[in-house]
């Protein structure tokens, strides 16, 4: 098979690490089925991800949204009409992000959200992920990830303009493929398959992220197991749903410290862990878990006579992430691709979520009456289920390993259709 050159927009190696298993996932695959292949990561941590990836087959380039309004977009204009007077040849004489546009089977966005109402402030950078590529006749894809509702008018405007120019348009679940259905968008290709982070190897690795920190974790459990403990609880927050709790006087935090002290007293072992993580950010919180681990560790009151918690507290890759929910029985999380992480290695989940994104991927598995919202869930309520979801945790390591197959291989789906065009899956 020819060598292509893949574009990639949306996600990094650095930061959120949902969004590392899915570039991942996406390189290792293609470069499996050809290669030789080249990628082209627009990235909007481009001097993070320089530091942790040195594979050759991959160029970075910056998608800040500095680097989208002020660089990539007025060029992607220029060239876009001087390819329209000239040819596609043209491009071959542009700025270095253009011209891996330019040479690209097609722009792969990995968004795992996008345009969704109630989150307008993000349109902008929605839309500019993926009009340069279009302007430049490149091919957009939009691989796995929730959409919709359409109803706000600025949601629906710039979704109904963009969606239909794209190749295709991948829906992560039921929920989402229901908004594409009935948005009216004209001449729009959609169809649904699973998250492509189910398929994520440790192989696909592209950083090495696993400090001492992780040992340390690892180590607390293998001694807490063979110590005769009662069971291991994987605890991973969401700085977004901490974020949203705040500015609606919810107690997120609080709900989860307290959880930590009921579980710790009840003999279980609660570790905690991140799937977005800047170290070098301090006390932000963008994707940024490592604070508001360490005010839940600090607030946490543990009962006398039971384990202390524990915490992974640095930076770690998406590898080393599964590494710690695969030592756990049972997880709780707010991270989607924690719980992803979670049911691809069969381990049984509690989700405190936000959005239509979590229950429709559950819903794969039959799961989907744990996922409970963040907003008004009691602690009561939240330590019955985790603990009522570890008694079933056979059942449902059962349960997940009968539909995980199924699910694998949709998920499949949108990363062969790259290898497709211009199909691309259809």
């Amino acid at each position: 098979m020819q060598a292509n050159a893949y574009s990639i927009i949306a996600a990094t190696c650095y930061g959120n690490r949902g969004a590392e298993a899915m570039l991942e996932t996406v390189v290792g695959r293609l470069a499996e089925a050809g290669p030789g292949s080249r990628f082209h990561v627009f990235t909007y941590y481009p001097a993070d991800d320089r530091r942790l990836v040195g594979d050759d087959r991959i160029e970075l380039h910056s998608s800040t949204p500095l680097a989208l309004v002020a660089w990539l977009l007025p060029w992607a204009l220029v060239f876009g009409l001087l390819r329209l007077l000239f040819g596609r040849r043209v491009l071959r004489f542009g700025p270095r992000s253009i011209r891996a546009l330019g040479e690209s089977v097609a722009l792969a966005d990995l968004a795992g959200v996008s345009f969704i109402d109630g989150r307008e402030k993000f349109l902008p950078f929605n839309l500019l992920t993926l009009l340069p590529a279009w302007l430049l006749g490149t091919p957009v894809v939009k691989l796995s990830q929730a959409m919709g509702p359409f109803k706000n008018a600025a949601n629906r405007l710039l979704a109904g303009f963009m969606l239909p120019r794209c190749a295709m348009v991948w829906a992560r679940g039921a929920r989402t493929f229901e908004h594409l259905q009935s948005s009216g968008f004209d001449g729009m290709r959609y169809l649904q398959a699973d998250d492509i982070a189910f398929n994520h190897r440790d192989a696909y690795s592209l950083s090495r992220e696993a400090p001492p920190e992780l040992d340390a974790v690892l180590g607390a459990v293998a001694a807490y197991r063979q110590g005769g403990g009662r069971g291991v609880i994987g605890l991973c927050p969401s700085s977004v749903v901490s974020v949203k709790s705040r500015k609606e006087g919810g107690h997120y935090d609080a709900v989860l410290a307290k959880l930590v002290d009921e579980l710790s007293g009840r003999g279980f072992l609660v570790v905690l862990f991140p799937n977005a993580t800047r170290a070098v950010s301090g006390e932000a919180e963008r994707n940024n878990d490592l604070p508001l681990i360490r005010r839940v560790m600090q607030a946490a009151k543990v009962a006398a006579g039971g384990p202390g918690p524990v915490a992974c507290d640095a930076d770690v890759n998406a590898a080393s992430i599964k590494r710690i929910i695969a030592a756990t029985d049972v997880v709780i999380v707010s991270r989607f691709h924690a719980m992803v992480g979670a049911l691809s290695l069969e381990v049984p989940s509690v989700v405190l979520g936000w959005s239509h994104k979590y229950a429709e991927v559950m819903a794969r598995f039959g799961l989907e009456q744990h996922v409970l919202d963040y907003k008004a869930v009691a602690i009561d309520d939240l330590r019955r289920r985790v603990e009522g979801v570890f008694e079933q945790r056979m059942a449902i390591r059962s349960a997940i390993a009968q539909r995980l197959p199924e699910v694998k291989a949709s998920a499949a789906r949108p990363v062969d259709g790259l290898l497709q065009p211009p199909g691309f899956g259809a």
